[in-house]
């Protein structure tokens, strides 16, 4: 019998331990559709991405993210070719709103989080390889009042 393996994300072993470590960014993203871009006061280096959303424009507890880049040293985005999803604490499966949709090219899929799972949410995403990150572009969902967007959030380089 083979079962089938589950799109998520959510192993707990790959949880990265964010307590003790100093955000690359925190801040809050502007209301409405459109990129939207992060830059660093210093470069970090690492190999995960991690984005932890706080709370959205709307107040709700459901995050929505359709797109991310990371800016490399020279403030150019980064291949997203090697990318992976490492981990994501909610995802709207039903949906096919995994976590993997935020770096698929697609401006129109999106990670999506599951209503009620409570904040704060987090995704962090593999690089693939120690990369030198200067700043973040994020693009919320495309529909009209962006919904999900991120509000106030953390950033970390690992």
């Amino acid at each position: 019998l083979q079962l089938e393996k589950s799109n998520k994300h959510n192993n707990i072993g790959d949880k990265p331990d964010l307590n003790s470590d100093t955000p690359a960014a925190t801040g809050q993203f502007q209301g409405g559709n459109g990129w939207q871009t992060v830059k660093f006061q210093s470069s970090k280096k690492g190999r995960l991405l991690c984005l932890e959303a706080l709370s959205t424009q709307s107040g709700d507890d459901v995050v929505a993210i359709a797109e991310i880049y990371a800016l490399g040293a020279d403030g150019k985005r980064l291949s997203r070719e090697p990318w992976t999803t490492k981990y994501a604490d909610s995802e709207n499966e039903n949906g096919n709103h995994t976590g993997d949709k935020v770096y698929d090219l697609q401006e129109s899929t999106y990670w999506q989080t599951v209503k009620g799972a409570g904040f704060p949410h987090l995704l962090v995403i593999d690089l693939g390889s120690e990369q030198t990150v200067s700043g973040v572009e994020y693009l919320p969902r495309a529909e009209q009042g962006a919904p999900g967007s991120v509000k106030n959030y953390k950033i970390y380089i690992k």
